[in-house]
């Protein structure tokens, strides 16, 4: 009889305890569905699915055929040379020109024969020899030019003929190099147009 009483005792312990695991799960960690929500004055309309039939993919703009389309240079306008291209040739060739020294060995000349006539190039080689004599290999001496202006004197492009003056600034250095003291000189250039090509023909510096 005792054992009967324990026994129903141990089962009422575990139906209350197992009613109780119950309530804590349903309130702490049972969580229902969120519901969707409804933003004011708005209608939430559910697509019905489509068992049997073909369904109706979307296209994004990365998935659409792209418009390829060929660029012909040939069809390009050539650049027709003018005086503005001129004007940016003379101060560069002016710089350049302009800026030398012994231990280059006085280089910018050999690299500006290029842009110069024949009769420039063979002036620039005894303008070569003047300088090395005039200054030992063991002496510096070097000149720094930088353009500031141009200024168009004339410029014919059927006769082919130009005169344009660049205004620089530059800097004389015969013991270290940026010694000298800034001043301001003119460069006039004359050019003459031989085939399709603007040449430097004549240079002058101005005192």
């Amino acid at each position: 009889m005792q054992n009967n009483r324990r026994n129903l005792g141990l089962l009422i312990i575990a139906i209350g305890l197992i009613v109780l695991a119950l309530v804590i799960y349903f309130t702490f960690f049972f969580q229902a569905p969120a519901a969707p929500e409804v933003l004011p004055n708005e209608t939430v309309t559910s697509t019905p699915r489509l068992e049997n039939g073909p369904t109706t993919g979307t296209t994004t703009p990365s998935d659409k055929p792209r418009n390829q389309q060929t660029y012909n240079l040939s069809q390009e306008t050539p650049h027709q040379f003018n005086i503005n291209d001129l004007t940016k040739m003379a101060s560069i060739f002016a710089e350049r020109f302009g800026s030398f020294s012994s231990q280059s060995d006085y280089g910018n000349f050999t690299d500006l024969k290029i842009f110069m006539t024949d009769s420039l190039q063979n002036w620039v080689d005894t303008y070569i020899q003047k300088i090395k004599a005039a200054y030992s290999s063991k002496t510096y001496y070097g000149i720094v030019t930088k353009a500031l202006t141009t200024e168009v004197k004339s410029f014919d492009d059927k006769a082919g003929s130009a005169d344009i003056i660049v205004t620089t600034q530059r800097s004389e250095s015969t013991e270290k190099i940026n010694g000298g003291t800034p001043y301001r000189q003119n460069l006039e250039l004359k050019f003459k147009k031989i085939g399709n090509d603007w040449l430097v023909n004549e240079v002058y510096w101005q005192k």
